[in-house]
């Protein structure tokens, strides 16, 4: 999923990373491009399992030894969507030469665009399980679900789940084998499913960001706020603000963005109001207190008001 961040051509939350490794990618990381596309499914392989979710337990290990039957199934597969280069023809007949080059090329990969920003991916996954929690808490499982994206919501039996573009939605029976929710930094805005008819189902989801303060890459803080030009000039200051303030992980109440924007809270609130009835804020009660967050749309419009241009793979 990061080397998809990476072509992403409007996430202002990769922006400083991407400028930063772009020009550390391995000489090899072609072997890569061309087995993860700009956006869909890329092959399972690349992807150890639980038991091997890391280089600390064995991922590479686990990837250098992937059977052949395997190998040609998921390249198959990946070759019904995608034009594959020659090379990888050699791949799917399991030479272990083109697979450990695979390999030693992601490891490479991995040192440079992952590995030095773990502390900071730990800090906004730590933010967003926090509030997952504390939302789970108070409002139930339903309200976790439907804060993951617009179209995820539990309507029991089914999980009811975004279809891919240009789709309708997915229905999916849980069949009492519960959902494990797997927030991932490197996720688009639409979840994506590790969905079977055995084990545990699996949601990715991207957790939720403040896009002021929760770049991969460290900065000088600038606790000033402000918003970007276009969104101040589509909204007016002081509601792009309120809006780029309530894209932190666990929102605010009334009173703190009144404090945030120096406004009284009745004026405060009447921007909140605007935000909510355009369907960029979602307001929920937490016993005496209403707290806001951003919606998808709301994060949506800051990235599309502030993004910034992608770098291309070799």
């Amino acid at each position: 999923m990061s080397l998809q961040a990476l072509r992403r051509r409007s996430d202002p939350r990769f922006s400083a990373w991407r400028h930063t490794i772009g020009k550390q990618l391995p000489a090899r990381a072609s072997l890569l491009g061309s087995l993860v596309p700009a956006s869909g499914w890329a092959p399972d392989f690349l992807t150890p399992g639980p038991d091997h979710a890391s280089p600390t337990t064995g991922a590479f290990d686990a990837i250098r030894a992937t059977p052949r039957r395997r190998l040609t199934a998921e390249l198959r597969r990946l070759s019904g969507g995608h034009r594959l280069p020659a090379w990888t023809q050699q791949l799917a007949d399991g030479d272990r030469a083109t697979l450990d080059a695979v390999t030693d090329t992601l490891a490479a990969y991995y040192d440079v665009a992952v590995s030095p920003f773990l502390d900071r991916m730990r800090a906004v996954l730590d933010a967003d399980r926090a509030w997952r929690v504390h939302t789970m808490a108070h409002l139930g499982v339903g309200a976790v679900l439907a804060g993951l994206h617009p179209q995820v919501r539990w309507e029991e039996p089914v999980l009811e789940l975004p279809g891919p573009p240009g789709q309708e939605q997915i229905d999916f029976h849980l069949e009492g084998r519960g959902l494990l929710l797997s927030a991932h930094i490197f996720c688009g805005s639409r979840p994506r499913t590790l969905l079977n008819e055995v084990g545990t189902p699996v949601l990715v989801y991207a957790p939720v960001w403040n896009l002021r303060s929760d770049s991969l890459v460290a900065a000088p803080p600038d606790t000033r706020p402000h918003a970007s030009t276009s969104l101040a000039t589509l909204l007016g200051r002081t509601r792009a603000v309120a809006l780029e303030a309530l894209a932190s992980p666990a929102g605010h109440n009334t009173k703190q963005i009144a404090e945030i924007l120096a406004i009284s809270p009745a004026t405060a609130s009447e921007h909140v109001t605007a935000l909510r009835d355009a369907g960029l804020v979602t307001s929920l009660r937490q016993a005496n207190t209403v707290r806001h967050t951003i919606t998808a749309l709301g994060a949506d419009l800051i990235s599309a008001a502030t993004g910034t241009r992608g770098i291309q793979l070799p």
